[in-house]
Order: C-alpha cells, then structure tokens, then sequence
C-alpha cells in the first residue's frame, strides 16, 4: 500500500491522493448505508401487515365491549322503566343508565336499532349491512306470557273475551293467518290437550301491522262456554311456525328458533 501511495503520490501530489482515498471509504460507507436501508424496508413490509391485523383486533376488541356496555344499559331500561326502549340514539341512556358514551374507534356514534333488539356500530366502512359489528340486547324472539281476559268475569270463555299473549321481541308483520294445533309439530301456535279445538276457538289473527311486542287472539262467538284450566293449560310456538318472527327475518322456533317447545301456562288477568 505504501509503494502505491508513494506512486500516487509523486504523480497527483500528496494531497490529491488522501482525498482519493477518503472518497474511497466514503463510497463504502453509502453501500452500507443502502445495505441498512434495504434490510429495513423487508422489515417493515414483514411486520406491516400484523401491525395493520393489531390495530384492527384492537378496534374490534374495544368496539365490542363499548357495545357491551351500551347493552347491559338498555337491558337495565327495559328492566326498571317495564317498557322498550324505542329510540335509535342511545344517549337518551346517559346519565341514569349510562356513565359515559365514546365513539366508536372509527370516529362514529353508535346506534340502536330497537327494531331487532340490537345495538350496532357501522363499522371501518360506516356502512350498513356490510362489517356491522352487532350485539343482541334482547332474548331471541319467544313467547314469554298468556293471560286469558275473562271480560265478564264467569271463568268461562264468552265471545268477549281474549288471549293476551307477549313476546320478548317486537313482531314484524307476517304474511297470512296464525294457525293453531294441539300439537306442538304444527301449525304456528299449538295449546294442551286440555285446550279443545283451537281452531274452532279462536277467529282468524294476522300478526298487526304496528310495531308491537304483544298478540291478542279474540275467542270466537262459537266458543262460549268452554272452561279454561288456569295453572295448567299451556300454549307454545309450533316447531313448524312459519308467521312469527322478529324484525332481524328469525323465526320463533320453527327451524330456525332458538327456544324450541317452550311452553307458557295460561293465567288470569
């Protein structure tokens, strides 16, 4: 390396060949530099992808619980005010059911859809039907309570007199008539054998066309006399129901039902 240096030395002068040689190792220290660049860019793009998948998981995980809590207030509503909660902005919670209300992580309120019982944030894309993350605050849609209006008071059926049924979701409005069996695999509604023929016992019923959690099925004028057995006659959704059901398209029992064959004992008013 000496003799070189000296070479270079006596032809380009001393000062020119440091300057040469720095040039030299600073050539090598920008292939370094790209080297150290390089090797960070594939780190980036291998990692970028679970950071991305993180964030959103995180969103995700914190929408849920946000929407859990939005739940557990509506729930609580419905409890101690005995009544639905029918409003699409659940602010009307804060305060005596609710502490505080966030955004969801996208920057946008969170809604109730009182309809289907849920309570839904729009999701990444704010828009509806597509990511919707979605919380059922209602049971599935059941039977929960009868109770026999006996108007006249003879505990006896008159042609006054009707069944007050009450279901644990609002009814969307079916298409046709509601039957009934003594039989819990068909029709829509079926009644204890104790219940002599339901068919001739009640008039025809259609589920109303108003929002309502509630079905009065109206005695026939024909079914006078008969005796009801409090405390033991029942009444229960078919299996093969095909007319009752919620706002969300799920039918009560049937196939698609979540309670199959429960039954409710008919009480007095």
């Amino acid at each position: 390396m000496g003799k070189w240096r000296a070479k270079i030395n006596s032809l380009l002068g001393f000062g020119r060949c440091d300057i040469i040689l720095r040039m030299n190792k600073q050539a090598f220290s920008l292939i370094e530099l790209l080297i150290v660049v390089t090797i960070i860019a594939i780190l980036v793009g291998v990692a970028l992808p679970y950071y991305q998948d993180y964030v959103k998981e995180t969103r995700l995980t914190k929408a849920k619980h946000e929407l859990d809590i939005i739940k557990q207030a509506l729930i609580k509503h419905d409890t101690f005010e005995e009544r639905a909660y029918v409003a699409s902005d659940p602010r009307v919670l804060l305060g005596k059911y609710l502490q505080d209300l966030p955004r969801d992580p996208w920057g946008r309120d969170y809604e109730v859809d009182w309809l289907k019982g849920q309570v839904r944030s729009l999701g990444p894309d704010h828009s509806i039907d597509r990511d919707n993350i979605t919380v059922d605050y209602k049971p599935p849609l059941t039977l929960q309570k009868a109770t026999w209006v006996d108007t006249d008071n003879n505990r006896q059926v008159s042609g006054s007199d009707f069944l007050r049924l009450e279901f644990s979701r609002f009814l969307a409005t079916g298409t046709g008539n509601i039957t009934f069996s003594n039989a819990s695999t068909s029709g829509d509604l079926w009644f204890s054998e104790d219940v002599i023929s339901p068919t001739a016992v009640f008039t025809p019923t259609v589920v109303p066309a108003t929002y309502t959690t509630e079905l009065l099925l109206e005695f026939a004028t024909s079914a006078v006399a008969i005796p009801m057995n409090l405390g033991s006659s029942t009444i229960g959704i078919s299996q093969t129901n095909d007319v009752l059901k919620d706002f969300s398209g799920r039918f009560a029992n049937g196939t698609t039902g979540e309670y199959p064959a429960v039954e409710v004992i008919i009480k007095a008013n």
